[in-house]
């Protein structure tokens, strides 16, 4: 009898039990800082523009590493983007080149793109980080529909660009705990995340899955916070889309690789910033130039043939925190986050690059001539060879082989290693090649050139001024999931979806995505081989300099 009561109290209990309560994903959400006030599109899509993830970095905190920002009063409009982090306006040329955008110092904010009705939806999370050679770009500029529809929180970030995000001296080294300087956009970018990890949550995402992707300089970027020490377990997948830091790296404090050192290009830029005629180059005097005037400048100096700083000698480099040692040397010893990685390159990456190229090459009429310039600065350790893999005899199309070389230099190899290396842990690395060409008007010769794969992700199809077709649409929706997939799993394997094998040493396998969309093996290996006897040549040279 006793039991029987129990029995019936248990089950009255249990139907009397109400569901636990939810926490809705409003307009107005309560973040780590403050609260910040938000838009709904088509009554399901949240979006929360220009959320300050850290300190203004501004007057002392120029060149420092990003500071917590203090907490706000009220409510912050997050209903509309934020400014662009300082860059030269219309770098890019004719083709990637955008100006008349509003941009400042004052950069560190981020954007979150939500369908979670509630907190505890605990979504997938794709953490966005735009390229532009670490020069140029935006978060803002990336919508967030597409992606959204299929599942995840989409962030998308701004960092600290040119020589506001990449600028080591001496005096920035000796004012800094650690003794390091430089790579202040990349310790943006980890302080973003770890934004993300205390407060995506709130967003209805969930900060144990977060994926971080990005395409050009952010796949360069994505492989450099794999690779730091700094930003481990703040995330858990990678997507690496045309760009890896597997070349010959300069060091802060030293010539290495061909390069000089950072510090040396500091000093260089120091005194271009402040002009000949100043004798102070204390940090003070930097600090107090106008945000403005040091772009001018800097471009301005770009003229000098003598001078080391120039708009593109921002890089990250080896500063012995952020980056202790080079990627490669990271990822050989098995150091990188073991997390899987999706990660490739497009078959044309150069050929909206070469115009550019031809105009700065002694006689831009003359392919051949401005293909063995460049093939001196990025394959000087393999000239000999050169022919076999990228020929320029009478009867051969120059300009191809000019794209090519320059393709897998910059592109195809390094993603290549980087896959390679991931036997060196648990994890699986999944290798594609993006053969689409997006249907720009007059420029069919372009194929499936640098970044073509980004309206396809994004959704937004009429980038670079194409003219989408319904199988441009269909091949979009294909993109899409296999990337959200991905982030969702670690897999890009799913129903519906192309078989995909993980890529080893002795399988070469790869995903075309493209019009022949399917796995084969075997990417390019004689050009492979090749770039991975200059640049093994080249960290050789550069090892027995530091030696002497």
């Amino acid at each position: 009898m006793r039991y029987f009561v129990g029995l019936v109290f248990i089950l009255i209990l249990g139907c009397t039990q109400q569901e636990p309560t939810k926490s809705p994903v409003g307009t107005v959400v309560q973040t780590s800082a403050g609260a910040i006030s938000g838009i709904t599109r088509d009554g399901v899509l949240k979006e929360y523009m220009g959320i300050p993830y850290a300190a203004p970095p501004v007057g002392a905190l120029r060149w420092a590493p990003p500071a917590v920002i203090e907490s706000w009063e009220g409510t912050v409009d997050a209903s509309k983007p934020g400014p662009a982090c300082m860059q030269p306006q219309g770098m890019g040329g004719d083709f990637y080149g955008t100006t008349g955008f509003e941009m400042s110092e004052d950069c560190l904010l981020l954007n979150v793109h939500t369908r979670a009705d509630n907190e505890e939806d605990a979504m997938p999370v794709m953490v966005w980080i735009h390229g532009g050679a670490l020069v140029t770009g935006s978060g803002s500029e990336y919508p967030g529909e597409l992606l959204t529809s299929k599942g995840v929180v989409l962030v998308t970030i701004n960092y600290r660009l040119g020589i506001f995000g990449f600028n080591a001296h001496e005096l920035l080294s000796q004012e800094n705990l650690s003794g390091v300087s430089g790579n202040q956009g990349l310790r943006d970018q980890i302080f973003a995340l770890e934004w993300v990890r205390d407060n995506i949550s709130k967003f209805g995402g969930d900060p144990q899955n977060v994926t971080i992707f990005g395409e050009s300089a952010g796949s360069l970027s994505v492989s450099l916070l794999q690779a730091s020490p700094l930003a481990k377990g703040l995330f858990h997948r990678v997507i690496g889309q045309s760009g890896g830091a597997f070349q010959p790296m300069a060091f802060r404090a030293e010539a290495r690789n061909g390069h000089q050192s950072a510090e040396s290009i500091g000093a260089d830029c120091a005194a271009a910033m402040l002009g000949d005629s100043v004798d102070d180059v204390g940090l003070e005097a930097l600090r107090g130039l106008p945000a403005v005037s040091i772009i001018e400048r800097t471009m301005q100096n770009a003229e000098n043939p003598t001078s080391l700083c120039t708009a593109y000698d921002s890089l990250a480099i080896v500063d012995g925190e952020v980056i202790p040692e080079e990627v490669q040397s990271i990822f050989d010893q098995g150091l990188q986050s073991d997390v899987p990685i999706m990660i490739g390159s497009n078959a044309d990456e150069a050929t909206t690059f070469l115009p550019m190229f031809k105009a700065l090459s002694e006689d831009p009429s003359d392919s051949k001539t401005g293909m063995m310039e460049q093939a001196r600065i990025f394959l000087p350790e393999v000239l000999e060879d050169l022919e076999e893999f990228y020929p320029t005899q009478e009867g051969v199309e120059v300009d191809e082989s000019w794209s090519n070389m320059f393709s897998d230099v910059l592109f195809t190899y390094p993603m290549r290693v980087w896959s390679r290396q991931m036997e060196k842990v648990e994890s699986d690395a999944y290798l594609y090649w993006f053969t689409w060409a997006p249907p720009v008007e007059d420029s069919e010769q372009y194929g499936a050139f640098h970044a073509g794969e980004l309206g396809y992700i994004f959704g937004n199809l009429d980038l670079f001024g194409a003219k989408p077709t319904a199988k441009d649409e269909e091949f979009s929706e294909l993109m899409a999931t296999i990337w959200t997939q991905f982030a969702k799993t670690g897999n890009p394997n799913g129903q519906n979806l192309p078989q995909w094998d993980a890529y080893s040493v002795d399988n070469e396998f790869y995903m075309e995505l493209g019009l022949d969309t399917g796995q084969k093996s075997q990417l390019r290996l004689g050009e492979m081989a090749l770039i991975e006897r200059a640049w093994s040549d080249r960290r050789a040279a550069g090892a027995n300099e530091e030696s002497l």
